[in-house]
C-alpha cells in the first residue's frame, strides 16, 4: 500500500464519493444522472472559471499546463477544496513551512505532531529569526533581549514583515504595507518576541492628536487583548511601559529625512509595481528625483 493510500484509509471523511453522496440524496439512479448533469452545466460562465485559474495558478502556485487538463466542474472542486478546507493564508503558511524545514531550519521536524496550523506559524516565527540578516537588524532598534525575549520597534515594512513573520498583523501584511506605514507614522510600535516558542505579541500606542488615544496589545492572530492577557513577563512589560511613557517620537521620526524619502521611493517603485503592475498608479505618490541607490532592499538604517 502507497503512502497516499494509507492516507486515504486513515481519513475515510475525506475521500468523498461525489457521486455516491448524490446517489443517497436522491436514490434513483435516473435522478442521480439528472442532478450530475445540472451540476455540470451549473455554471459554464467562461469568465469565472478563467478567474478561478487565474487564482490557482497566482495564488496557489498550480501549474498551467496542469489546471488547462482539468474540466471546469473539476477546476470548481480544487478551488472549493483549497480555500475551504485550507484557506489562502493557512496555504501560504504550509507553503513557507515546507520550504523552512526542507532547508533544515524548522526546530521540530517531527510533521506527525502538528495538530493545528497556529503551530505551524508558531514554528514559522522561530525560524525565521534565523533567517535574519545583518541589513535588516539595523532596520529595527532594540529595546530588549535576554535568551527568551527580543523586543524591537521595527523601523521599515521589510523589518516588520521578517520580524512579524508567522503573525497575521495588518503591519506585517505582504499585500497591504500601507497598514505599517499608517502605525508607523502616527505612534510607537514594539513587537514582542519569544524567541523559545515563537509566540510574539505587538504593542502600540498613539501619539498622533488627530487620532483617539490609543495604547493597545494584539496576539498572534492579530486580536486586540489585554495586555494582562498577553503572556508578556514583568521585565518586558516594564521596557514597554517606560518606551510608552518617556518616548516622544513615533517610529517613522526615528528615521532621517533620507530614509523616509528612501522607504517611500522603495514602496512605490519596486514593491508596489512588483505587486500590482507598472500601469497602475501607486497608493503613495513618488518623488519626481530618485536614484537607483534609493532602489535596494537594504535601504534604511545605517546606510
Amino acid at each position: 500500500m502507497s503512502k497516499i493510500d494509507e492516507i486515504k484509509k486513515q481519513n475515510p471523511n475525506l475521500t468523498i464519493d461525489v457521486i455516491g453522496v448524490i446517489h443517497d440524496v436522491f436514490k434513483k439512479p435516473k435522478y442521480t444522472e439528472m442532478v450530475i448533469n445540472l451540476m455540470k452545466n451549473k455554471n459554464n460562465d467562461l469568465k469565472y472559471f478563467g478567474d478561478l485559474t487565474t487564482e490557482l495558478v497566482s495564488e496557489f502556485d498550480f501549474d498551467i499546463e496542469f489546471i488547462k487538463q482539468q474540466s471546469n466542474f473539476q477546476i470548481l472542486n480544487i478551488h472549493r477544496i483549497l480555500t475551504d478546507y485550507i484557506g489562502y493564508s493557512n496555504f501560504k503558511n504550509v507553503k513557507k513551512f515546507i520550504e523552512l524545514n526542507e532547508r533544515k531550519l524548522i526546530t521540530n521536524n517531527d510533521l506527525t505532531t502538528y495538530k493545528t496550523f497556529n503551530e505551524l506559524e508558531l514554528q514559522i516565527a522561530l525560524s525565521s529569526l534565523k533567517l535574519i540578516d545583518k541589513s535588516l537588524e539595523k532596520q529595527i532598534q532594540k529595546l530588549y533581549e535576554t535568551d527568551e525575549w527580543l523586543i524591537i520597534k521595527p523601523l521599515s515594512f521589510l523589518a516588520s514583515k521578517k520580524y512579524g513573520a508567522g503573525t497575521k498583523w495588518c503591519t506585517t501584511s505582504e499585500k497591504n504595507p500601507e497598514y505599517y506605514l499608517r502605525y508607523s507614522q502616527r505612534g510607537i510600535l514594539i513587537y514582542c518576541i519569544n524567541k523559545l516558542t515563537g509566540n510574539s505579541v505587538a504593542a502600540f500606542k498613539n501619539l498622533d492628536g488627530a487620532y483617539d488615544r490609543e495604547t493597545s496589545f494584539w496576539d498572534l492572530i492579530d486580536r486586540r487583548i489585554d495586555s494582562l492577557d498577553s503572556g508578556l513577563p514583568i521585565d518586558v512589560m516594564s521596557i514597554i511601559k517606560e518606551d510608552f511613557t518617556k518616548t516622544k517620537q513615533t517610529n517613522w521620526d526615528l528615521l532621517s529625512d533620507d530614509e523616509k524619502n528612501n522607504q517611500t521611493l522603495w514602496l512605490n517603485n519596486e514593491y508596489y509595481q512588483e505587486k500590482i503592475g507598472y500601469d497602475e498608479p501607486s497608493p503613495q505618490p513618488v518623488m519626481e528625483q530618485y536614484t537607483n541607490e534609493a532602489f535596494r532592499s537594504d535601504w534604511v538604517i545605517g546606510n
